[in-house]
């Protein structure tokens, strides 16, 4: 039983025969706004900074850069952002749970801009690589040598190695870029790149067995591999996972990762 003055159990208070609730709203109009300011500002510095290309391909960046500027607008315009007035508070108004709840969501900005986390690996590597599909009779001709040797993606040299009938790659010292992810049961590693089709979260692995490098390379360093292929028959057109192509080193060299991490199509044909 509760008297006039007093907090009942319910969290309200009796005054003149009026309830009223003790606490103020669960999150208020400018504490969200300045979450909604923050969480866009993030995705304009995930934007400006370049990370943006570790998640998504470059085409959807700009779709992020609006979205962060529509935050940032929709958390400081008025009537309901930061640059409008602030309404009053009302007198013993306290700081609901809700409230201090809601400031988790600026973990993930912070995370984002403190630790940056680094576009796919290693460790994102499954057991089964992506493998192009189908076959052709011709390719096109080849790109003429850089520095001594044809530089080309990973999705085309796979899918030569794997597809082409003309043997296009035969003799031919080639220039791949990827980092190193472990070759199970095999004596070298596998040169790996990530093809993402929207997003990080759809990505899969195009990898090329290298043979021949003498030194030991870490887990997700990126190198430029020059080397020629294996010759091997082509694989069947039905065949959903052949042996990755094997590429026998003539030279190799550290270098840092790519400002684009991933290729962005798997299909490469004539």
């Amino acid at each position: 039983m509760t008297g006039p003055g007093l907090e009942s159990e319910a969290g309200t208070t009796a005054a003149g025969g009026h309830a009223e609730p003790s606490g103020g709203p669960p999150v208020n109009r400018r504490t969200g706004s300045l979450l909604v300011v923050v969480l866009g500002a993030t995705a304009v510095w995930v934007w400006a900074s370049g990370a943006a290309l570790n998640y998504v391909r470059p085409a959807l960046t700009p779709y992020l850069l609006a979205g962060g500027v529509v935050l940032v607008l929709l958390g400081l315009l008025p009537p309901g952002g930061l640059l409008g007035r602030a309404r009053p508070g009302r007198a013993g108004e306290r700081v609901g749970g809700a409230a201090r709840v809601s400031w988790l969501l600026l973990l993930p900005a912070l995370v984002v801009v403190l630790v940056q986390p680094a576009a796919l690996g290693a460790h994102a590597v499954s057991s089964r690589a992506a493998v192009p599909g189908g076959t052709a009779d011709t390719y096109p001709p080849l790109a003429p040598p850089v520095r001594g040797a044809v530089p080309m993606s990973m999705a085309e040299f796979i899918t030569r190695g794997l597809r082409d009938r003309n043997r296009s790659l035969e003799g031919v010292r080639v220039r791949l870029v990827g980092f190193v992810a472990p070759d199970r049961g095999g004596d070298g590693y596998r040169l790996t790149r990530f093809v993402i089709f929207c997003c990080a979260a759809d990505a899969e692995a195009l990898q090329v067995a290298v043979h021949g490098d003498a030194t030991r390379r870490a887990g997700d360093q990126w190198l430029e591999v020059e080397g020629r292929w294996r010759s091997r028959p082509v694989a069947a057109a039905d065949d959903p996972s052949p042996p990755p192509p094997v590429l026998d080193v003539d030279a190799v060299r550290p270098v840092a990762q790519p400002r684009r991490p991933y290729e962005y199509t798997i299909q490469y044909g004539g």
